[in-house]
């Protein structure tokens, strides 16, 4: 078992409890195609010394690694040290102490959309510009380019650089589908009419299931296929509510019982023949392939994305994680090097052939990584142009928790929609304010 099979349960367990809107981020696996390309020369007058510390999520120790070995970062003159990096408050309070003392315990670390926003208005990192190529964004697709822009600029200046794209994906019993004789679901309206297709209540059997725990990730998504930002608290907020609302009590599509399930609990089910249409990040192509017993590629096939009112440009959103040097880097010059190292175009399609926990939608990634996998599929999504950018808001995490509170109540029966948008109105002017 290799070090990403060994924390993948703690990596969806991560992205669950670190924020209440993760989409978490996590991608499937996709075999090496080739060996890597070797990598460039570092002239001898250019080399430095000593130590670079990058902090990652656990399941990425392994492959951060791998990388660095396969492909040359030693050749620089620095060495890497790897180190797990812990979640929540307890690595902004680490991050804090760091700028307060000037020395932070990390050169690099990678992170996720939730926290980007509170950590570059904090002044935690600098400026990564000055690093970059001259055409360095050439190489990234309007969708990945758009999502830099929000989620890894401030003030006009770069922060942050993803090293993975990860789009949810609509995945279908194609073998059930077949069956009944029915497409995969291109519209609102055609994932509805699902429920008198495949509910069958008595055997404990939905046409669709969700994994609703994680209520701002569906919000978001809905809210995006309305054609709307969820934090506007408006009309398209209200259309995906109502939606929602009808496929678990009109349409007898969704189980209502997915409001107390999370993504694990969503996939058992699936797998388990309980559904035959859901809504999924990534990590599920690997969840599939790893019921041995099971699975069959007609069992776990992907269709595109459902349009909503909004449009095909708003069918998906991606999120993603992505590295930054902090200002209280120890070693400064060496995690110049080692961010250059890792975001390098010549490296970011080798680095996804290591894993695809660094497979992103940059041209030279799908170039590199081909059909392979979850690349199949994202090139599919992008080629589509399908994946619109994530609802943004100064305070995510806190207003995401409002509006949470608000689609609860509504979808539980305890308020009613009008009451629903009254207490998300006046939650997003609290936040703001």
């Amino acid at each position: 078992m290799n070090n990403k099979e060994q924390h993948k349960l703690s990596r969806r367990d991560f992205m669950q409890l670190a924020a209440v809107g993760a989409g978490g981020t996590v991608l499937a696996a996709c075999s090496p195609a080739a060996a890597p390309a070797p990598p460039t020369a570092v002239p001898p007058s250019a080399k430095g010394s000593g130590k670079v510390v990058i902090a990652v999520g656990g399941w990425a120790e392994g492959s951060t690694k791998e990388v660095a070995e396969k492909l040359g970062f030693a050749d620089t003159g620095y060495t890497i040290d790897v180190q797990v990096r812990p979640g929540g408050p307890e690595l902004m309070s680490m991050l804090t102490a760091g700028i307060a003392s000037g020395k932070s315990p990390y050169d690099l670390i990678d992170f996720e959309d939730e926290v980007a926003i509170t950590y570059s208005r904090s002044g935690f990192f600098r400026p990564l510009d000055d690093l970059l190529e001259p055409n360095f964004w050439d190489d990234f697709p309007t969708s990945m380019m758009d999502m830099s822009k929000l989620w890894g600029q401030y003030d006009g200046k770069t922060f942050r650089i993803h090293h993975n794209f990860e789009a949810q994906y609509s995945w279908y019993r194609k073998d059930l589908f077949d069956k009944k004789g029915v497409k995969p679901p291109s519209t609102w309206d055609e994932v509805a009419a699902l429920g008198s297709v495949f509910t069958d209540e008595s055997k404990g059997v939905w046409a669709v299931e969700e994994g609703l725990q994680v209520m701002s990730v569906y919000l978001g998504y809905t809210t995006k296929q309305a054609g709307g930002n969820p934090f506007d608290a408006g009309e398209k907020l209200q259309a995906a509510l109502e939606y929602i609302n009808k496929l678990m009590y009109e349409d007898n599509t969704m189980n209502p019982a997915c409001l107390q399930k999370g993504y694990d609990q969503q996939n058992a089910d699936y797998t388990a023949d309980k559904v035959a249409y859901h809504r999924q990040w990534p990590f599920f192509y690997d969840v599939a392939r790893a019921k041995t017993d099971w699975f069959s590629e007609d069992k776990a096939a992907i269709c595109l994305p459902p349009v909503g009112p909004g449009g095909k440009e708003n069918s998906t959103y991606a999120a993603g994680w992505g590295y930054g040097i902090l200002n209280s880097a120890p070693n400064s010059e060496g995690s110049k090097a080692l961010l250059k190292f890792l975001v390098d175009k010549k490296n970011a399609g080798e680095m996804a052939k290591i894993n695809t926990w660094y497979l992103s939608n940059r041209k030279s990634v799908l170039e590199t990584v081909g059909d392979k996998g979850m690349a199949k599929y994202l090139k599919m999504y992008t080629d589509a142009g399908v994946i619109g950018t994530r609802p943004f808001h100064e305070k995510f995490v806190e207003a995401s928790s409002k509006l949470d509170e608000a689609a609860i109540a509504y979808l539980t029966k305890q308020i009613d929609i009008d009451q629903a948008m009254e207490q998300a109105q006046d939650a997003m002017k609290a936040v703001s304010g």
